[in-house]
């Protein structure tokens, strides 16, 4: 029997190790390592290691973006990838595109995420055209601004800092949710 929390143990450690790192360079035993347990624990837990991916792939972006009461969407979106850079936490806006091209079943993993992103935006904006167009502009924009920061380092703090970064590219998407309505 396996210990109350392992799986979700696991789970984490996974979306974290497979988020920085891509599929073909993370091994069971690195999971295994970060989350506490043996590589025998993780097989015995999740199957395998395709099982573990599908697993780790994050299921949307998580609701807890708001920052300051009352802060518009743009900039909370933006303010949440910068804070999860400040805490060494998992981006799921940098590990989209490697989730897809790594995945054991591509085509798939394609299909599945590009409709949870974008619904997930879709709902968050009120986005009901039958393009959702909107919805994925911002994807796009939160996707660039999470691999950007998170896969090519860029706009570090020591660079510009985090509240500059946080009201510059949170009035680009900011923008986008205030612009014209899809179609």
């Amino acid at each position: 029997m396996s210990k109350p929390g392992a799986r979700a143990a696991i789970v984490e450690a996974a979306r974290h190790l497979f988020g920085e790192h891509g599929y073909n360079s993370v091994t069971i035993k690195d999971v295994a390592a970060r989350a506490g347990y043996s590589p025998a624990m993780v097989m015995k837990v999740m199957g395998n290691k395709a099982k573990l991916y599908a697993a780790a792939a994050p299921d949307v972006p998580r609701t807890d973006l708001v920052g300051d009461e009352g802060e518009a969407l743009g900039f909370a979106l933006v303010r949440r990838i910068v804070v999860r850079r400040r805490k060494g936490e998992a981006e799921p806006w940098s590990m989209v595109a490697m989730l897809v091209k790594d995945a054991p079943d591509q085509d798939g993993a394609h299909a599945d995420l590009r409709e949870r992103y974008v619904k997930w935006m879709a709902e968050q904006i009120g986005d009901t055209s039958p393009s959702r167009r909107k919805a994925q502009m911002l994807v796009c924009a939160v996707m660039g601004l999470g691999a950007g920061t998170r896969v090519l380092g860029l706009l570090e703090s020591k660079e510009m800092a985090d509240e500059e970064l946080i009201a510059q590219y949170g009035a680009i998407v900011q923008a986008i949710i205030d612009g014209p309505a899809g179609t």
